[in-house]
């Protein structure tokens, strides 16, 4: 039984394809998800600052919902599919972590700690048995995947434009978060694995029909959209219907 949400919360998580592409291209990077039931990880800056930049590889949805969205596909694009969210929570999604400009300094001394205890981490066969600090691989592998979830609330664009990331409603699955399909390992729903496409390698995670509420077209891309839809025995939603403020 699924929960009943307030209105300005949406129970599937949309990954919009598309920003700064034209419609063919954004359909046919829809169109690829789809067929290879694969979701292709990118990096991105967890927190965005002129002069400190960390880049994390993830996957990035919205809970916006899609009456909502009109305001959001202006910049990602009106092509999308929309995953269950509880099934991308059990694969690890989580919210992503805001942090105002106020607590970024916080957020540096935090990231320069992790780098000490990857330091540290190297080589503990040759420390000492009693550390002043001890601590667990395990415990900074956590920080740093808490780490990968960070993003700056707000940042000024090139023409100081102030814009609200915030806004975004943003969720992510991150490739240090998930489980690894190596060697004989088959990639299963919810498992990151590398794959090559023209000399490229790319971090992809994989997902299953069941785990897609719907997709997402414009209604001139009706006819594929309903190839889509039928390939993944969901739901088709037209764009122009469904986003409407």
């Amino acid at each position: 039984m699924r929960l009943k949400l307030r209105a300005y919360v949406n129970n599937t998580l949309v990954h919009w394809t598309g920003r700064g592409q034209t419609d063919s291209a954004a359909l046919a990077a829809l169109t690829s998800i789809c067929d290879e039931k694969v979701l292709r990880l990118t990096y991105c800056p967890n927190y965005v600052s002129e002069e400190y930049k960390k880049e994390a590889a993830m996957v990035c949805f919205t809970d916006i919902p899609l009456w909502h969205a009109k305001e959001h596909c202006r910049i990602f694009g009106r092509f999308g599919i929309g995953f269950k969210k509880e099934k991308m929570i059990a694969y690890g999604a989580n919210p992503a972590l805001y942090t105002t400009a106020e607590h970024f300094s916080r957020i540096k001394k935090i990231s320069g700690l992790l780098e000490r205890m990857e330091d540290l981490e190297k080589d503990r066969e040759w420390k000492e048995g009693v550390e002043p600090y001890n601590f667990t691989e395990d415990e900074t592998v956590a920080f740093q995947e808490v780490a990968d979830f960070l993003q700056e609330y707000s940042y000024k664009n090139q023409d100081h434009s102030g814009y609200v990331t915030y806004y975004q409603r943003e969720w992510r699955l991150t490739f240090r978060s998930l489980p690894f399909a190596g060697g004989s390992k088959p990639q299963d729903p919810g498992m990151s694995c590398f794959y090559i496409r023209d000399g490229k390698s790319y971090s992809t995670v994989k997902f299953s029909s069941d785990d897609v509420d719907y997709i997402v077209v414009p209604v001139r891309y009706c006819r594929p959209g309903k190839r889509l839809a039928k390939s993944m025995g969901c739901n088709l939603k037209i764009y122009e219907l469904s986003v409407f403020i």
